[in-house]
């Protein structure tokens, strides 16, 4: 079976070498052949599985945790849910899209918010973003770029590499958030899942999350300023045991 380095697989498939590294991370793809630190080969498997992923993305607006289960054979939620999953998503691109963002070419938004490519690429490589490659160049998806122009405001502020603030620091809010958002995902179809559907699901789902971002937004403030009040005491064990496995690490 044909080798294929990274840039042949993704002139192949039409996918950015962040997201399928995403895909490798969240296990829609096995691990690569690795001849070494920084070289690895992808047979042409990679190829097919990658269409499916995205075909299943695309025609039947699955979520991934779904396309997890069905491309690594592993026991999928139960039917209905699937379909409450589908309606909401489709529900929610049809009522989005007047709001979505263009996408913005690398050299634009690097030169835009004074950030390195590299920089950016690196969020990427850490799931804060996502990157697509398409007519040759680097793009960065329409729903990524408050993330970019974020981070270009953190470093205008002052928190450069030089005092430690890298990329990686994220990767403890991506794993908090892919944690955060699988457990919303999953109460709010285990409750909705025959109960509701069509529009008031939509309508549903789209109060929910705007609410819920708010709410978050202040309990947050108010949890910083609580510790910092407090004199930033370090986790407790009980916290240390109460947070998420997945974010259970120290930052870089």
């Amino acid at each position: 079976m044909k080798r294929l380095k990274m840039k042949d697989l993704e002139s192949a498939t039409g996918v950015g070498r962040e997201a399928i590294r995403f895909y490798i991370r969240e296990g829609l793809l096995p691990e690569p052949e690795r001849a070494g630190r920084n070289v690895a080969w992808y047979d042409e498997s990679f190829i097919d599985r990658i269409a499916l992923i995205k075909r299943l993305q695309t025609e039947r607006f699955l979520p991934l945790a779904v396309i997890k289960a069905i491309v690594r054979g592993d026991e999928p939620p139960p039917d209905e849910q699937v379909r409450t999953l589908a309606d909401i998503e489709k529900g929610l691109s049809t009522r989005g899209r007047s709001a979505q963002r263009l996408p913005e070419r690398m050299d634009g938004i690097s030169a835009r918010t004074g950030l390195d490519a590299e920089e950016i690429r690196r969020l990427a490589v850490i799931g804060a973003l996502e990157i697509t490659i398409r007519d040759g160049g680097e793009w960065i998806d329409g729903a990524s770029i408050p993330v970019v122009e974020g981070w270009g405001d953190l470093r205008a502020a002052g928190l450069t590499a030089e005092r430690g603030f890298t990329p990686d620091v994220m990767e403890v809010y991506v794993q908090m958030l892919q944690w955060l958002a699988r457990e919303e995902i999953r109460l709010f179809t285990e409750r909705a899942t025959g109960k509701v559907h069509g529009e008031e699901l939509t309508q549903m789902a789209e109060v929910g999350i705007e609410a819920v971002n708010r709410m978050m937004t202040a309990m947050r403030e108010r949890i910083i300023r609580r510790y910092i009040a407090e004199g930033n005491v370090p986790r407790t064990e009980t916290e240390e045991e109460a947070a998420p496995r997945a974010v259970r690490r120290p930052l870089r």
